[in-house]
């Protein structure tokens, strides 16, 4: 109110979601905010409908009514009993992060991230004694249009990783423009993760673990 009172842009969002529903609205905002702060040129709402377009359409190929072979339920079925390590490069880093933290609170389950390259400075080499260690998975989330070189070192990276005996699953991005592929992954790990909560009768919306943290806090 008080930026309305000053004449100051307001973006509103609305209320009554917990943090990680609101990640459209939140990224849409974003996307106005720079266009108006001349850091994206063009005019955004072209942009934004085709991504809101795109998911609709994802949502029916991936979404509850889809077949079991779908790509979201699929990946789903192959994570129960093993602690995924999500994998991004560049642009879907950010989403890797997002990823982790679906299946912590959404599924709750253990899950990790990191992004290339640097994982292949360190955490590669973790992946020696996985197999031994606990049963992990790495999923990478790759992007049609990421450098050649960054493709080129995460199909490497996945293929050292599944020769040392880890399962290993690559997801692509769907979409032409930036909001598109990331949003189109962004909506699949949404879908994995209550996929699995369902899985193992998770209510995706307990928080309680962290409600007693608060608490204790004070």
């Amino acid at each position: 109110e008080k930026a309305r009172q000053d004449g100051v842009a307001v973006i509103g969002v609305p209320s009554g979601f917990v943090p990680r529903a609101a990640v459209a609205y939140m990224t849409v905002s974003a996307y106005v905010v720079a266009h108006l702060a001349g850091v994206l040129p063009d005019p955004p709402e072209a942009e934004i409908e085709a991504a809101a377009t795109l998911l609709e359409e994802l949502v029916v190929e991936l979404g509850p009514e889809a077949p079991n072979g779908s790509a979201a339920k699929a990946l789903a079925g192959r994570l129960p009993g093993r602690v995924p390590v999500i994998y991004g490069a560049g642009m879907t880093a950010p989403v890797a992060r997002r990823w982790k933290g679906q299946l912590n609170e959404n599924s709750g389950i253990h899950a990790f991230w990191n992004e290339l390259p640097e994982v292949d400075h360190n955490e590669i080499m973790g992946w020696e004694t996985a197999p031994a260690s606990g049963p992990f998975a790495a999923v990478f989330l790759a992007d049609a249009h990421q450098h050649e070189r960054t493709r080129r070192r995460l199909t490497l990276t996945a293929r050292l990783i599944q020769d040392e005996g880890s399962e290993v699953h690559i997801l692509e991005s769907r979409g032409a423009a930036p909001l598109e592929r990331v949003m189109s992954l962004v909506l699949t790990g949404d879908l994995v993760s209550i996929y699995l909560c369902a899985a193992s009768y998770t209510d995706p919306s307990s928080m309680e673990v962290i409600e007693r943290l608060k608490a204790e806090l004070g």
